[in-house]
């Protein structure tokens, strides 16, 4: 178990970075990008604190969300943890940007081993991360393809802690075990299941927010379909009536969302719809309503809205 050291303060590893989420939404608001910021709760343990050296940490994930951010045009970047054996915490940051060619993944790798400096201002970056990561024991892995994205994982020694405990109990009490255990007593306040059986048909033109809405429903149980536009939202919904709901996007070649949600809704006038469209303007959601849809969400999207708006009508 790695030893409490005078850097270390006690972290509630959650809030930790539901803080990150916060400042980095913001830094992608103020800019032109099709971009969400997510966090991948399907490992968070409720209330896991941990001896962790926060101000080395804070700056790791600043240089890769940003490098995610300057790579990523549309999409996500989402970032989340994950336990692993003998108190090892595993930290990711993910995106759907450009990707690195696989010769470009074997450079950097040699560059990670060596102490020399570098005109390339990703690779000079990731170093200099690199070398804050050996500092604390730790590893980094990338795993890149051209055209898919980036995933930077980072693996460190942590010590959870009772933080009701006294400064003694903070430093020697490990909550080792309950880790097996958490996990199962998290999953009712998950995700997990919640749409287990029914069927959501996702119109969407764009590849990569189709990917989004894929690993945001991933853990839900749901079974996804996909229509690329209008025409084959209507097709689907004329060939399977175990759809449960409609993501609909409103911006769709051949036939639009809109005119798409008027011929399902006289296919099956109680099928829900929700529209969602990056183009807000005024009166989207007038012209949403008045074709049809039940509901309506702005890009981009808001993981935990769009979940809470959806179960107004999956049960």
């Amino acid at each position: 178990m790695k030893d409490m050291t005078k850097n270390d303060t006690v972290c509630q590893l959650n809030d930790f970075l539901k803080e990150l989420k916060t400042e980095y939404s913001k830094t992608i608001a103020s800019q032109t990008k099709r971009i969400m910021f997510l966090l991948d709760e399907r490992n968070f343990i409720p209330n896991l604190s941990v001896c962790l050296d926060t101000e080395t940490v804070r700056p790791i994930f600043r240089v890769l969300i940003h490098n995610a951010i300057k790579y990523t045009d549309k999409g996500y970047i989402k970032v989340g943890y994950r336990i692993l054996e003998n108190n090892v915490l595993q930290f990711f940051v993910e995106d759907t940007g450009n990707g690195f060619e696989p010769v470009i993944l074997e450079e950097m790798t040699k560059f990670f081993a060596s102490t020399e400096d570098s005109s390339g201002e990703t690779v000079v970056n990731l170093a200099g991360v690199n070398r804050l990561i050996k500092k604390m024991g730790g590893k980094m892995r990338i795993d890149s393809q051209q055209g898919m994205g980036t995933t930077v994982y980072f693996s460190i020694d942590y010590q959870p802690v009772n933080v009701e405990g006294d400064d003694e109990d903070i430093q020697s009490k490990s909550i080792s075990q309950p880790h097996k255990e958490m996990p199962a007593q998290s999953k009712a306040t998950s995700i997990n299941d919640i749409w287990k059986g029914k069927t959501i048909l996702i119109a969407e033109d764009e590849i990569v927010n189709y990917m989004f809405l894929e690993v945001l429903f991933e853990e839900t149980g749901a079974i996804l379909l996909h229509a690329s536009d209008g025409r084959q939202a209507i097709d689907a919904v004329k060939t399977n009536p175990d759809i449960n709901i409609v993501l609909m996007d409103i911006k769709m070649p051949n036939i639009n969302g809109l005119d798409a949600t008027r011929q399902i809704k006289a296919i099956r006038p109680q099928l829900p719809v929700i529209a969602q469209t990056a183009y807000a303007m005024q009166d989207d959601e007038y012209k949403a309503l008045q074709a049809g849809c039940n509901d309506y969400i702005s890009k981009p999207i808001d993981a935990n809205k769009l979940i809470s708006l959806m179960k107004k009508y999956l049960w």
